[in-house]
């Protein structure tokens, strides 16, 4: 995020206590070449992979890169399991073993408790009711305050919609120096879903640290001063914590796991976007018109189909728990030996014209099952449905401007920070 990117709240910590987090420990700002590398000759790699070696090797992984392979390493978790459960219970307390959270989890029965308390907590309604209307509010709001035709949207929108999502629904009290909070939690992600191995750093602890302290805190706070049942750290403190029903460390791991897993997520997510719509015409005049039309649900997969050719990331990593024979009777099959490091390409696997039906056209009214953005299996993103109710309004209260373009001379290239969109201006013509 740009050091002029998040206006300060109403609602933010002064406490002098709390830990600081600087923004330039976090994550270095990606070069030119390295983002050219990743969104523009990465596809090529998978493409050539997905024909002639499906189930190859890539440096230091199996790379899989069909659509029916990434399924069914991605929902035979009782094999492919996720690396970063271990490092993400550390994390949520700050010393071994930690306590789990549900994307940490591939024991089913844990997980699905996990998962149930998780919908409880996080009710479909408050989409409607909560979310939706917030987010396009807060969007608005920064988009009339811009000036002279432009503004930074990475960290106005992008960004800062998430983060007022985080304070308004989640109900965590967000420290005055919201780009900090933003740098420590994109610490936080890439440590957990990056490139293995995961290795203990002191720059991730200390983000660890800063984002565990600003939960501790919020729920101290809510403790003394009850906030309402529209917060989650309400609902929280008041059917767990005060009825001793549920431990406090249990707790703040809910509220770690679902900060990371949706402000760094939601920052690719709507970046990626954005910069599809600046690309391609016909993508942003498609999601305009259904902006204008009213028409939310269209304007969702117009915004999600121009992902696609964009996604979060190339893939998610799995450790092979035991000796498995992928693809089982057919001519590609290959045997994963355990503890071997699977890259499982859900970036390729949306692209296998094999089952994807013309993956490399622009079609919003495609098959959910065309889709991987979010995951697949029992790790499929528990808060989808938050994430893309934001990002929506966030679009529609952009897209009802004129059209956008990207800002001139040297304000018109994107800046990344790893794969974090870190700043785009743009203008409205």
């Amino acid at each position: 995020m740009s050091t002029h990117a998040v206006a300060a709240g109403t609602n933010r910590l002064k406490n002098p206590s709390l830990p600081t987090f600087d923004p330039k420990n976090g994550i270095p700002p990606t070069s030119v070449f390295e983002t050219w590398l990743v969104f523009s000759i990465l596809p090529k790699i998978l493409w050539i992979y997905r024909w002639l070696w499906p189930i190859g090797i890539f440096p230091g992984y199996r790379i899989v890169t069909r659509y029916d392979d990434v399924a069914e390493v991605l929902s035979r978790h009782d094999i492919f399991q996720v690396p970063y459960g271990t490092e993400m219970a550390r994390l949520n307390d700050g010393e071994e073993p930690g306590t789990p959270f549900i994307l940490g989890i591939d024991d089913d029965v844990v997980h699905d408790e996990q998962l149930r308390s998780v919908m409880r907590t996080f009710r479909r309604d408050d989409v409607k009711t909560i979310v939706e209307p917030e987010a396009f509010k807060h969007a608005k709001e920064k988009i009339e305050s811009r000036r002279n035709g432009e503004m930074e949207a990475i960290g106005d929108l992008i960004t800062g919609v998430p983060l007022h999502i985080c304070e308004a629904y989640y109900g965590i009290n967000l420290p005055t120096d919201l780009r900090s909070f933003a740098y420590a939690s994109m610490v936080v992600s890439k440590q957990l879903f990056g490139p293995l191995p995961i290795k203990s750093k002191p720059g991730v602890d200390a983000a660890a640290t800063y984002v565990r302290q600003i939960v501790d805190s919020s729920l101290a706070k809510a403790k003394e001063v009850p906030l309402d049942d529209r917060t989650i750290t309400g609902r929280l403190v008041n059917t767990h914590l005060n009825l001793n029903r549920v431990p406090t460390d249990q707790v703040q791991a809910f509220l770690m796991g679902m900060i990371v897993g949706f402000v760094p997520t939601n920052t690719i997510a709507g970046g990626h976007i954005l910069e599809m719509l600046l690309r391609k015409p016909e993508f942003q005049n498609a999601a305009r018109r259904a902006a204008r039309s009213g028409d939310d649900d269209l304007l969702k997969h117009c915004l999600f189909e121009a992902m696609r050719f964009m996604p979060l990331n190339p893939g998610p990593y799995r450790i092979c728990a035991k000796d498995h024979i992928l693809a089982a009777g057919t001519s590609r099959a290959r045997k994963i030996r355990k503890g071997q490091q699977i890259w499982a390409s859900t970036m390729s696997a949306m692209m296998d014209e094999r089952k994807v039906r013309r993956p490399h056209d622009f079609v919003p009214a495609r098959p959910a099952s065309d889709y991987m953005l979010f995951g697949y299996g029992i790790h499929w993103c528990a808060g989808v449905h938050i994430a893309q109710a934001q990002i929506t309004q966030t679009f529609k209260a952009l897209l009802l401007e004129p059209k956008l373009e990207r800002g001139l001379g040297r304000n018109e290239s994107p800046r990344y920070r790893g794969l974090f969109p870190d700043r785009q201006i743009v203008r409205f013509r």
